[in-house]
């Protein structure tokens, strides 16, 4: 099985949307995915910010037309997308232990989608090593 491993740095709701678009098409390919969100991103990964439509800044003045297309792709709910994505396949999810202490996030703040909190290296040395493909967003 071919393998390949996110890094996830940017917390804004469009980016979140192309991660999981990808890996919605690499779950279907049968590829098994590690996906790491550090930085700005375990902001979103939290309760409170799972389901806020924050977007870019090159989204301004359009903001609604962008929910409406997201909604009718069904790409509004986070959370239900990343349960979904993980339904499909071999996805595992992983926070940054760092930034999560740098946010002050503990795991009982993050949605329960995430699998496990883990160090940089961790995932380094564990998940990209005998990665096929390593992409950043």
């Amino acid at each position: 099985m071919k393998k390949m491993a996110i890094i996830v740095t940017r917390g804004t709701h469009n980016n979140f949307v192309t991660v999981f678009t990808m890996v919605m098409a690499a779950a279907v390919c049968e590829m098994s995915v590690r996906i790491f969100f550090r930085d700005e991103a375990v902001y979103k990964l939290s309760r409170k910010k799972i389901s806020e439509l924050n977007l870019s800044e090159v989204y301004r003045g359009v903001e609604n037309e962008l929910k409406k297309n997201y909604e009718a792709t069904g790409m509004v709910d986070l959370q239900k997308v990343i349960q979904d994505v993980k339904s499909q396949g071999d996805v595992k999810l992983y926070t940054c232990t760092s930034s999560m202490a740098l946010a002050g996030l503990t795991q009982e703040a993050l949605i329960p989608e995430i699998d496990e909190p883990r160090g940089l290296t961790s995932f380094l040395l564990e998940e990209m090593d005998d990665a096929d493909m390593i992409l950043s967003f």
